[in-house]
């Protein structure tokens, strides 16, 4: 199998090793790993290759939000992309429903595929409540040429506001990532995160 690349789902052979950083809370790994939910692959650390970034993320109130592991390439089992909008916003609060909706169509009118990471995704993915009233809803979209990304960023724009308020990244070639709302603010120079590092 290819390497994950960032945000992309990853389940693991089960009874794989994964190792977890100090102090992480291991046996809440095993219990995510063993109902066969996915983690998520995070940027990649040269220095640590072979082995593949993981995380995990756990709803509020939970001793540990987030949780850093690591995997050999030969634990992955199969990877996926993440969720589409349109299958994971009946996962959302039934107030942000028509608005998730709307948007969903909107973009797939211009030809957009949106996809979600983050609390909605992690909620749609398991069933446990991520999502509070002030959280956002993180999108990545993945335009194919410059005209789709103005495309991609209008309509953005035109729902930022919410409710919920939109966040996210545009994913760009080779494994290159951009906050949505810094390129809409016109900024001349935006962070770019890679699948192995940041860069200006």
């Amino acid at each position: 199998l290819p390497l994950p690349r960032r945000h992309d789902l990853v389940w693991l052979t089960p009874g794989a090793p994964v190792a977890v950083a100090p102090g992480e809370p291991e046996a809440a790994l095993s219990a995510w790993l063993a109902r066969g939910l996915p983690l998520v692959a995070a940027r990649r650390d040269p220095a640590a290759a072979p082995s593949v970034a993981l995380g995990l993320a756990r709803p509020p109130g939970s001793p540990s939000r987030r949780i850093a592991a690591r995997a050999a390439p030969g634990a992955i089992a199969r990877t996926a992309q993440p969720p589409l909008l349109a299958d994971a916003l009946e996962s959302a609060p039934p107030a942000w429903r028509a608005s998730l909706r709307a948007l969903d169509a909107e973009a797939r009118a211009t030809g957009l595929a949106l996809r979600v990471h983050g609390s909605l995704a992690w909620q749609h993915l398991s069933g446990e409540p991520f999502l509070r009233p002030a959280s956002d809803v993180d999108l990545l979209v993945a335009p194919r040429d410059l005209a789709a990304l103005g495309r991609a960023l209008a309509v953005l724009r035109e729902h930022r506001a919410g409710p919920p308020r939109l966040d996210g990244e545009v994913l760009l070639p080779g494994g290159r990532a951009v906050a949505w709302r810094e390129l809409a603010s016109g900024r001349p120079r935006v962070l770019v995160k890679h699948d192995d590092g940041i860069s200006l």
